[in-house]
């Protein structure tokens, strides 16, 4: 007999692969029609290249990415309430002169919008042979584990698809939640198990700092490392968890904005708050 309570049932979220007929008519003719970009805030024709829309649905005027606007809308709606402000597009934080923005990446769409502004910082991490604040070719570098920031310093923390590539991703948490001032905000991406509890740790450190596979090796590109950026963690339900006990308030965000160009069924976007 059919469960009559399975329709109540809200976690495990259970997101389908399977692209629907619109989106697979946006992957056959590479248009997925014209959205507002929350990014750069334009009106742009969203251009869809493969079937991850996650990584596509690339729009026309910035180059920014489905997940990168995910993120976009997120610190949009979320600062605009916080401050009793409007600000439709990362393009308005420009404005912000008393808020600090640390993103960290320091190329792409979200950086390109940000940059202008007046207490925006941004770094990328080149390797343990740097320390935390060195510069390599004008480019701050930044170890999310030890960050050289002050404590209490930083609005908005931005970090995507990142933490799954640092050894220690809940130290890198620890170190977020200690730079941001109270009522901050951590609005990050990351591979996200939607039907799982536990975390999947696919690759650790020993105690003489060696790496040792778990699982099979994974990449994701990187700008930086041709051989691309080696996965640590898979994360799920216990990353909340976690991120309670250490003292922030997190909510998970599961978009669906078709009107600003974002598509597709893991659009998961998290929001850590200080508190």
């Amino acid at each position: 007999m059919k469960n009559s309570l399975s329709q109540f049932i809200k976690y495990p979220l259970y997101a389908s692969s399977t692209l629907t007929w619109f989106e697979k008519l946006m992957v056959r003719t590479h248009f997925g029609g014209l959205a507002r970009c929350c990014v750069c805030g334009s009106v742009s024709r969203i251009q869809v290249k493969e079937e991850n829309l996650r990584e596509t649905c690339i729009c026309s005027k910035c180059n920014s990415t489905n997940r990168q606007r995910q993120i976009a809308i997120v610190a949009c709606n979320r600062i605009s309430s916080s401050m009793n402000r409007r600000i439709s597009s990362l393009k308005n934080f420009a404005s912000l002169d008393n808020f600090v923005v640390y993103n960290a990446e320091a190329r792409g769409a979200l950086h390109k919008q940000l940059s202008h502004m007046k207490n925006y910082l941004c770094s990328e991490y080149f390797g343990d042979s740097y320390k935390s604040g060195d510069f390599v070719n004008n480019i701050m570098h930044q170890d999310l584990m030890a960050l050289s920031l002050q404590d209490d310093s930083v609005d908005l923390v931005l970090s995507a698809d990142v933490l799954e590539h640092i050894p220690h991703p809940y130290r890198a948490h620890e170190e977020i939640y200690r730079i941001l001032k109270h009522g901050g905000r951590h609005i990050f991406t990351v591979p996200f198990y939607q039907e799982e509890f536990l975390d999947e740790t696919r690759t650790v450190l020993d105690s003489s700092g060696n790496t040792v596979f778990l699982k099979d090796p994974q990449y994701h590109s990187d700008p930086i490392r041709s051989e691309g950026a080696l996965v640590y963690t898979i994360f799920s339900l216990e990353m909340l968890v976690k991120l309670r006990k250490i003292g922030f308030r997190t909510n998970l965000y599961q978009l669906s904005k078709p009107l600003n160009g974002i598509w597709g069924r893991n659009a998961v976007v998290f929001e850590a708050i200080k508190e």
